[in-house]
């Protein structure tokens, strides 16, 4: 089976979460052939691929956000060719921009008519009129030049999208919604596949936090971004065959959004505990250490500046804690500045940011492993610590407390303790808890592993997905499936 596996944002150009995910998806599927169709913002990631794909992958689309402009070199100062929109078109989309669009075939084929230029289209007649309509009815109290931008803007990445379709395949599988949801949704319509979302995070929901604090979004249309994101995950649900949450919460939000709930289910992520069994221990230089360990990426949703809150209260008090921060810092370069300035002026010591490193290498050597992140789906970086019997602290975020404190049922015990976002006070309380106690280390991380094991092994994993494509073969699928 072809599979056109979809990223937004990640693979296979950052490291980490979602991207570890995708390869270790493509590695144990090496019977089906995977085609990449990758979006990022900028341009200047074109090729930049920081896994080596695997064999089984056989093509890479790469589409850049930045690479439609509504400036032309070449037609700079001239009047934009009108381009013919039927009524019944105008309609369809003067819907998409009301944010209750049912349907969005008619959209996608819009868009393959030859004579649809973007630029052409947005700075065009057809498009002014429907802007100037939706404005009547919903924005009038605001500045009409600034909507009319704002609303360009918005639809040109849309646009963007539309008019660089993916390539023919047999499955459409996208590791989001939104832009990469829409973009499934569209191949599924033109060439006839199926679409299986996994959502790792709710993605209208973590547009929205974004939003909400937005300095580039004028109060006043925020709202109007909002539902902007979160028609296109609607639009994405309503077009996929099945739609995958990796833990019951985030299933309950997916159908609360618009998702068919005949469609939706829970996979969990996995992780190779064999991978984490016996890893190297603590160095003779690190006898007598008391190791807190972090596994990120220096981003600002993983909040690193609330762990450095809460290291140098636990420095304090624990004059022999030394602290790894494990992975990359090219992510975000001026917030990763804004970190060692914020780490310098606490004066912090006995602290390594590692960079890009093999994480196994330092996972062992840790007595606590901590998550201060903001948001989170269900995070490989704690799994992986628990899969290698290290005790943790995390922000009660994404399924951190599932992954803890277990399911209904589950005998095990806490494998670590949780805490509210950017508490960082609270942070240090539980680091130095568990580091200044050996017997709840073990305790702790005994249940982890075990929780692991059980509950969320990379085998469990793999056969949901090898069950999962088995139903959307099309060689296998049932002539009443879902079209």
């Amino acid at each position: 089976m072809k599979i056109c596996l979809i990223a937004e944002g990640c693979y296979p150009y950052i490291v980490g979460g979602v991207s570890s995910w995708v390869q270790q998806l493509i590695r144990n599927f090496p019977e089906h052939e995977y085609v990449l169709y990758t979006i990022m913002p900028d341009s200047e990631k074109q090729g930049q691929f920081l896994y080596t794909l695997p064999a089984n992958v056989t093509g890479a689309q790469e589409v850049f956000l930045n690479d439609i402009s509504l400036k032309s070199e070449k037609n700079a100062g001239l009047i934009p060719k009108p381009t013919v929109t039927a009524k019944w078109e105008i309609d369809e989309i003067r819907r998409l921009m009301l944010s209750n669009l049912d349907q969005w075939n008619m959209i996608f084929d819009f868009f393959q008519r030859g004579d649809r230029v973007i630029r052409n289209f947005l700075l065009g007649s057809d498009f002014y009129d429907i802007v100037k309509e939706v404005y009547n009815k919903q924005y009038g109290d605001t500045r009409f030049v600034d909507f009319v931008w704002t609303m360009r803007s918005m639809y040109m990445t849309l646009f963007h999208i539309l008019n660089n379709p993916p390539p023919k395949a047999d499955l459409y599988q996208t590791v989001s919604t939104g832009y990469a949801g829409i973009a499934g949704a569209m191949g599924k319509h033109l060439y006839g596949g199926s679409l299986l979302i996994t959502e790792h995070g709710i993605y209208s929901r973590e547009r929205e936090e974004e939003i909400i604090v937005a300095a580039w979004v004028q109060k006043s249309f925020k709202r109007l971004w909002i539902d902007y994101f979160k028609s296109l995950s609607v639009g994405a649900y309503r077009a996929a065959d099945r739609i995958v949450a990796l833990f019951e919460t985030n299933r309950r939000i997916q159908i609360e959004l618009g998702a068919d709930p005949l469609y939706c289910e829970v996979i969990s992520n996995g992780v190779n505990v064999e991978g984490f069994s016996n890893l190297p221990g603590k160095t003779a230089e690190e006898a007598g250490r008391l190791n807190v360990g972090a596994v990120i990426r220096v981003t600002p949703i993983k909040d690193i500046k609330t762990m450095l809150y809460a290291f140098d209260i636990v420095k304090r008090r624990v004059p022999n804690a030394y602290f790894y921060l494990i992975g990359p810092t090219d992510e975000a370069p001026e917030y990763y500045q804004e970190c060692i300035a914020l780490w310098k002026e606490l004066g912090i010591g006995d602290l390594q940011f590692t960079g890009r490193v093999n994480v196994k290498e330092y996972v062992g050597r840790m007595d606590v492993m901590v998550l201060t992140s903001i948001s989170e789906g269900q995070p490989l970086a704690l799994m992986e610590a628990m899969a290698a019997g290290v005790a943790c602290v995390s922000t009660n975020v994404g399924s951190c407390k599932e992954l803890f404190l277990g399911k209904q049922g589950d005998d095990l015990g806490p494998a670590g303790l949780l805490v509210p976002i950017m508490d960082y006070e609270q942070i240090a309380e539980h680091i130095i808890k568990i580091i200044t106690t050996p017997d709840l280390q073990k305790q702790y991380g005994k249940a982890g592993r075990e929780r692991m094991i059980r509950y969320f092994s990379e085998g469990r994993f793999i056969d949901a997905y090898r069950r999962l494509y088995n139903e959307l073969d099309p060689e296998k699928k049932p002539i009443d499936e879902k079209i």
